[in-house]
């Protein structure tokens, strides 16, 4: 689930970046989601920071300020956690 999510996430942002992801109906289309998924993803992008604008002449969405997406995670390192292996004393 998380890694369909991501994928779509990665290609809404190429779409958007190339501005070329067509009318939100044409996106949910290409994208496989329904036009409601569409416009949650492009308000949780919104929420992020993301400047997203919508040309009706071009029927695009795009980028009003450049946007760099990027997902990760960082194992926990023991000794990173100030709580992992510190038991009370006696």
């Amino acid at each position: 689930m998380i890694l369909k999510a991501k994928d779509l996430l990665v290609t809404l942002h190429q779409l958007i970046e190339n501005g070329s992801t067509g009318s939100p109906a044409e996106l949910a289309q290409r994208l496989d989601v329904t036009a409601r998924t569409v416009k949650k993803y492009i308000s949780d992008l919104r929420k992020l920071g993301a400047k997203i604008e919508f040309c009706s002449h071009l029927k695009t969405y795009y980028y009003s300020e450049p946007v760099t997406l990027y997902f990760g995670y960082k194992p926990v390192d023991d000794n990173d956690d100030p709580s992992i292996g510190k038991g009370e004393e006696a």
